[in-house]
């Protein structure tokens, strides 16, 4: 059975001008250096003629790791991860994401999207919703390497949208 995952953020910047940071080869590249461990890169990035899509890969230290995922990947753990974006016809932008960890029986799929938003106070804000879930396929351990695997999903989403608001500041 797998884990559910679902993050929503705002951001007090338009959806065009959040998009066109999270699709930018230098925004990857910085958020990757900055998020991503020794080993990141960006393996692949490809503009599209209505979005992009992009590969990447980070790299979290055997330390850092909870012990019961230490047992199951036994060293280093590598994140292999693809995401597409693409603008849609209302304006909106929609976007799948798709994860696997290297060694390990784990996979993370998901869909986002973007949109601008009206906040409760009247101010116009956008809106980014990432829903997902994780599958891991290892007898008896499953569940608590999914919750495990869900929650450190969530802390990245939330590091990756702080990430994203400073370089907005300083690049938007």
């Amino acid at each position: 059975m797998a884990r559910r995952i679902e993050h929503r953020s705002t951001s007090e910047r338009s959806a065009v001008e959040v998009y066109r940071a999270l699709i930018d080869s230098d925004y990857l590249a910085a958020r990757l250096e900055e998020l991503g461990g020794s080993t990141a890169s960006l393996v692949q990035h490809v503009g599209t003629e209505d979005g992009a899509r992009f590969q990447t890969r980070q790299g979290v230290p055997v330390d850092k790791l909870p012990s019961l995922a230490r047992t199951v990947v036994g060293g280093d753990l590598l994140i292999d991860r693809s995401e597409s974006w693409r603008r849609e016809e209302d304006g909106h932008y929609t976007g799948e994401i798709a994860a696997e960890i290297a060694g390990a029986p784990c996979s993370i799929t998901g869909s986002m999207w973007l949109r601008d938003i009206m906040a409760p106070t009247g101010t116009a804000v956008s809106e980014l919703v990432v829903e997902g879930s994780v599958k891991v396929t290892v007898p008896f351990i499953s569940g608590k390497l999914e919750d495990l695997v869900a929650d450190q999903v969530q802390k990245m989403l939330v590091d990756e949208e702080n990430f994203t608001a400073a370089w907005l500041v300083q690049h938007g």
